[in-house]
């Protein structure tokens, strides 16, 4: 979900770990010179997922931290890549903290049908980010306890 912490997280993780980062929204706003709410705006949120899906697929994974658009989840092809490619984290957070760490969520290039609330999108997308990942993690803690988290995680498995 928006808030989580997938970029700020992944930034330190790859830091930690001597990794490359990569945020596929970064990318798919330097691939189309727009941000993610415009192309969201102007083109629909089916089309910004097929660019997400695109962008995702073209990722190498190698030696990297990818932190994808929340919506990368309705991708199967992108997630069966992912999953078959590199360690899927999940940053379980309440909805709660969705809406304090994002506020207004109508800004935030939220890749969803209009007239969907944030707790159905949440809904929605948990029982999908359970079905793809490899661990999930609490998400509710500081950002270094967190990606220490993630860490243990990824060598104990």
């Amino acid at each position: 979900m928006p808030g989580a912490g997938k970029t700020t997280i992944g930034k330190v993780l790859a830091s930690k770990l001597s990794l490359k980062f990569i945020d596929s929204d970064h990318l798919i706003e330097n691939r189309n010179n727009q941000s993610i709410q415009n192309i969201l705006d102007s083109e629909g949120h089916e089309e910004l997922r097929l660019k997400e899906e695109e962008v995702i697929l073209s990722c190498c994974l190698n030696n990297t931290i990818l932190a994808t658009g929340g919506s990368a989840v309705y991708s199967d092809k992108a997630m069966s890549y992912l999953k078959n490619n590199s360690i899927v984290i999940y940053l379980d957070i309440p909805i709660i903290l969705v809406m304090q760490r994002v506020g207004d969520y109508t800004n935030r290039g939220f890749a969803e049908p209009n007239g969907k609330s944030p707790q159905d999108v949440f809904d929605q997308r948990t029982v999908l980010y359970k079905k793809w990942c490899h661990k999930t993690i609490d998400g509710t803690y500081d950002i270094d306890t967190v990606a220490e988290n993630i860490i243990k995680a990824i060598l104990d498995s």
